[in-house]
C-alpha cells in the first residue's frame, strides 16, 4: 500500500532554511544536546541502549508488516531530530523526489503521490521499479558515512547520531527519522537517475521505494541494466517480482494512481481495493474481542487511524468529496 504521507510544517521555506543552518553548524555532542534541549549524558545513554518495541501488523493480502517502535524517550529525541533533518533535506531535495518530503506552510505545490504520478501524465511507455526491503537495506554504515561525509560532522558526533537513528545495524521501520534518512542515502541515486532519464529523453520520479520512468519511445535492454548496476553499487536491490514495463494502453499504475486515456492521473482499482482492505482491518481491530487481546499497542492503532484518514482524504481529493466510494470509506473511519 502506498501511504499518502504529506509532512506539513508550521514553518515557512525561509524558516526551514534557518532551522537547517542550526543543525548543520553543530560541532560536537554537547552542541547537539543543547540544540535538542537535552543533557549530554541522557543522549549518550539513549544511543548506547536504544529500546524498541518489535511486533507485526497484518497487511492486506495476508502478509505482515514488521514494526520497530522506539520507546518514548528515544522517540522524542528522534522526532526533534527529524525536524532538523527534514529542514536540511528540504534545501537539497532533488526535483524527482515526492515522498517523505516536508512542505513549508507557504509552498504552493506540496509533493505527494499525486504529483509523483503527474510527472508521467504525458508518457507513452512506463517503467516501474520497486526496491527490495527498502529501509532494511539502509545500513548503519551508510548512515555513519552520511553524517561523516555529507554533513562533515566530527566522528564522535556522527557516531552519536548514527546510534540514535539506527537499530540492529539498519534503519528501523517505525522510527520518525527513518524516512528522511532513507531520502538522504538515495540522494546520489536520484541524481544519477535524473541524468540517466535526461540522456534517454525520459522522465524520472521516486516516491519512497518506488522508482518510475516514462518515455515516448521504449528504451533498450541496456537502460534497466544501467539502473540495476547503479542501485546495486549503492547497496540496494530491485524487487524483480515488481518490475513493470507497460504502455499507456495498459493503463499503468504509479503509486496507486492510474495513467490512462485521461489527461490527469486517477485512482487505480488496486489502490481502492487495498484501501478498502486496510479500512476493514481497522474495523476488525476496533472489535471488543480484538481490543481485549491487545494485539497492537494503542499508539499504533492511533497512527494507523491517522494514516488511513490521510489516504481516504486523498481519495476524496482525487475522486471528489461527493463520490460514493469516498463517502463510504470516510463514514467507516468516522464511525470508529
Amino acid at each position: 500500500m502506498h501511504y499518502f504521507i504529506q509532512t506539513k510544517s508550521e514553518l515557512s521555506a525561509l524558516q526551514l532554511v534557518k532551522l537547517a543552518g542550526l543543525f548543520e553548524t553543530v560541532e560536537d555532542a554537547a552542541g547537539l544536546a543543547a540544540l535538542l534541549k537535552k543533557d549530554d549524558g541522557s543522549l549518550e545513554q539513549l544511543s548506547h541502549s536504544p529500546s524498541y518495541q518489535e511486533f507485526h501488523i497484518a497487511k492486506p493480502g495476508g502478509a505482515r508488516r514488521f514494526i520497530q517502535h522506539p520507546n518514548a524517550a528515544l522517540k522524542a529525541v528522534q522526532t526533534e531530530l527529524n525536524r532538523y533533518l527534514q529542514a536540511v533535506y528540504y534545501k537539497v531535495r532533488p526535483a524527482s523526489v515526492h515522498g517523505f518530503v516536508v512542505s513549508p506552510n507557504d509552498e504552493t505545490r506540496p509533493r505527494n503521490i499525486y504529483t509523483n504520478a503527474q510527472v508521467h501524465a504525458k508518457g507513452a511507455w512506463f517503467l516501474n521499479i520497486d526496491l527490495q526491503d527498502f529501509f532494511h537495506h539502509v545500513t548503519e554504515k551508510m548512515i555513519l558515512e552520511l553524517f561523516t561525509s555529507i554533513f562533515a560532522f566530527d566522528p564522535d558526533l556522527a557516531g552519536l547520531l548514527t546510534r540514535l537513528t539506527t537499530y540492529k545495524g539498519r534503519l528501523p521501520m517505525g522510527a520518525p527519522t527513518s524516512p528522511v534518512l532513507s531520502n538522504f542515502v538515495l540522494y546520489f541515486v536520484d541524481r544519477f537517475m535524473e541524468q540517466l532519464a535526461k540522456i534517454n529523453e525520459a522522465r524520472y520520479s521516486r516516491y519512497a521505494d518506488d522508482l518510475t520512468f516514462s518515455f515516448q519511445v521504449p528504451p533498450g535492454e541496456a537502460f534497466i541494466e544501467e539502473i540495476r548496476r547503479n542501485l546495486e553499487a549503492s547497496g540496494f536491490r530491485i524487487n524483480e517480482g515488481k518490475v513493470r514495463f507497460q504502455s499507456r494502453m495498459e493503463q499503468p499504475e504509479i503509486t496507486g494512481l492510474c495513467i490512462g486515456r485521461a489527461t490527469k492521473p486517477t485512482l487505480s482499482k488496486s489502490y481502492l481495493k487495498m484501501l478498502k482492505k486496510e479500512v476493514a482491518i481497522y474495523r476488525w481491530l476496533l472489535e471488543e474481542t480484538v481490543q481485549n487481546r491487545a494485539l497492537v499497542p494503542i499508539w499504533f492503532f492511533d497512527q494507523f487511524h491517522k494514516s488511513l484518514s490521510g489516504q481516504v482524504e486523498f481519495a476524496g481529493f482525487v475522486l471528489g468529496k461527493s463520490d460514493r466510494v469516498y463517502k463510504k470509506l470516510a463514514g467507516k473511519l468516522r464511525w470508529g
